[in-house]
């Protein structure tokens, strides 16, 4: 079970809003963020992750509290089994496409790495540096940076924006794949009707 309840105050263009989320989950499967541009899903994605602390919020997992402001207990981000996925890809521009993946691991496996670089069609790519590739590549160094970890909870956020419709499919294949191996993958997608496709639930943030 994962218990989220979160506030947090946000700025935009538009003003300032109060992020709120209050939801109890079953572990597993895919949950599909979703809510109106500049509504907090970053936002969401970053406090879940450990790099942002809310005004106020409790997350437990599976019985462990990762964070509790009122008693002060934050889990900082290496030793919470999470995995993000930024939208802007964060890559390291001084590290080649395998160091990139190969960073995240905490336990080692190259198996694991290959398999994915042949998969998102890296595997010609794996000794150049990020800024001599396109941003689909990009895209799909980051996502299996994040999968590669083998993290409980996964957080991707618009992983599948800049490929092609047949790259889409296959690293939705592999969302998927991490979510049957008992990872919960929250993700968000700007294509309501590409996620309708597979088993998924939703979490919308208002």
């Amino acid at each position: 079970m994962i218990e989220i309840h979160l506030k947090h105050q946000i700025f935009t263009s538009s003003g300032s809003k109060m992020l709120e989320v209050n939801e109890q989950l079953e572990t597993g499967g895919i949950i599909h963020v979703s809510g109106d541009s500049g509504i907090g899903k970053t936002v969401f994605f970053k406090i879940m992750a450990g790099l942002l602390t809310p005004n106020f919020g409790v997350i437990n997992i599976n019985n462990e509290t990762v964070l509790d402001t009122e008693n002060r207990i934050f889990l900082p981000p290496q030793k919470r089994n999470t995995a993000l996925m930024f939208q802007n890809y964060a890559l390291f521009p001084n590290m080649t496409v395998r160091q990139n993946i190969t960073f995240a691991q905490k336990e080692k496996n190259t198996e694991k790495i290959d398999r994915l670089l042949e998969k998102f069609n890296l595997k010609n790519f794996e000794n150049v540096f990020p800024s001599k590739l396109s941003g689909g590549q990009q895209q799909r160094i980051a996502l299996a940076r994040a999968l590669v970890q083998d993290a409980e909870i996964i957080l991707l956020d618009e992983p599948l924006s800049a490929v092609d419709p047949l790259m889409r499919k296959i690293m939705m294949t592999e969302i998927v794949e991490h979510q049957n191996n008992g990872a919960t993958v929250f993700m968000t997608n700007h294509s309501e009707e590409e996620l309708s496709a597979f088993p998924c639930r939703k979490l919308m943030i208002k």
